[in-house]
């Protein structure tokens, strides 16, 4: 396969990658720090790109180097796997949830921003401003990998406070997109308390620890028992949440704008592998959709399914 064709090849795969609207020089210029003129140069075929710029491109649009030389397979997608480095897990946790902080900032003034969540675990964008509730998470992860071998009990955590500083920026700013959904496992509740019990039972967490984290929980109960009755958040951004019937195996996300979409998929506890692949976001966002099917709306209507729900989980958390 001659260069002509590769090059060909690229630029067809590009403009297929980026959203309608969105200028493909100036994302070009954006990637690889050309200038305007080089860009159209390589876009008119006059000069090929090179691999290193392919390379760059691949990584930054999704775009799969087995498309561009015409070996793809069907229903492939390239994922961004998002790994916690086992040598610096707090520095690296802390550089992913920056990365979607400046994401969500992006979408602040976009009306056509959305988030849509099916959950089997308490999301991010709210415990994640509860101090003890935050760290037991990455605890938790911690002592689940062998490799990362640096905490022997709950009370030997420290989060700094640049941490705390991120984490609370993360679930501000995931407040101001414009339209959320939420679709929760009704087990999610259950699902954390016997993580603590368990942890308990070991005797890594203090009884004192315990006793923090359920007084956390409840406040958490309260806070998202407010939003839903309000069904908005207060920056005064929709919130539709809904409670399901049946329990999921894993955590599924999409966001979605009039010029990006991406496909989140949560592993490993506190990661998510993520895809910006139109077909891949497209079929999460229908499987997140099909799920209303088989759940109960909670926020604004749905007030006798909203109390109970809340009822139910107090009783768990208080029994924990």
């Amino acid at each position: 396969m001659n260069t002509d064709v590769l090059n060909t090849n690229l630029i067809e795969v590009m403009k297929d990658k980026i959203p309608d609207g969105v200028n493909l020089a100036n994302t070009l210029m954006d990637i690889l720090y050309i200038g305007k003129e080089a860009v159209y140069r390589r876009l008119r075929g006059e000069v090929p790109f090179t691999l290193n710029e392919a390379s760059i491109i691949s990584k930054k649009l999704g775009v799969s180097l087995d498309q561009i030389v015409g070996i793809s397979y069907t229903n492939n997608a390239m994922f961004d796997l998002n790994l916690l480095h086992y040598s610096d897990p707090i520095k690296t946790y802390y550089a992913i949830l920056d990365h979607y902080v400046e994401l969500f900032e992006s979408l602040r003034d976009d009306p056509t921003s959305e988030l849509s969540t099916a959950s089997n675990m308490i999301p991010q964008t709210y415990y994640l401003k509860y101090d003890n509730l935050s760290r037991f998470r990455l605890f938790k992860w911690m002592y689940q990998n062998e490799k990362v071998n640096c905490v022997k009990n709950f009370s030997e955590l420290n989060i700094s406070d640049d941490l705390k500083r991120a984490q609370k920026a993360f679930v501000e700013a995931s407040s101001y997109i414009q339209t959320t959904h939420y679709i929760w496992d009704s087990m999610m509740f259950n699902y954390l308390v016997n993580d603590i019990k368990y942890f308990a039972s070991i005797h890594l967490i203090t009884e004192e620890e315990v006793t923090k984290l359920q007084e956390e929980l409840l406040k958490l109960l309260d806070d998202l028992e407010t939003i839903a009755s309000k069904g908005k958040f207060d920056t005064g951004k929709d919130i539709h949440i809904y409670i399901s019937n049946i329990n999921f195996e894993a955590t599924y996300s999409y966001v979605e704008t009039s010029s990006l979409q991406l496909s989140l998929i949560r592993i490993f506890s506190i990661n998510s592998i993520t895809s910006r692949d139109k077909e891949m976001c497209k079929n999460m966002k229908e499987w997140i959709q099909s799920l209303r099917k088989f759940s109960t709306m909670i926020s604004e209507s749905g007030e006798m399914q909203r109390i109970q729900f809340f009822k139910k989980q107090r009783e768990i958390v208080e029994n924990m």
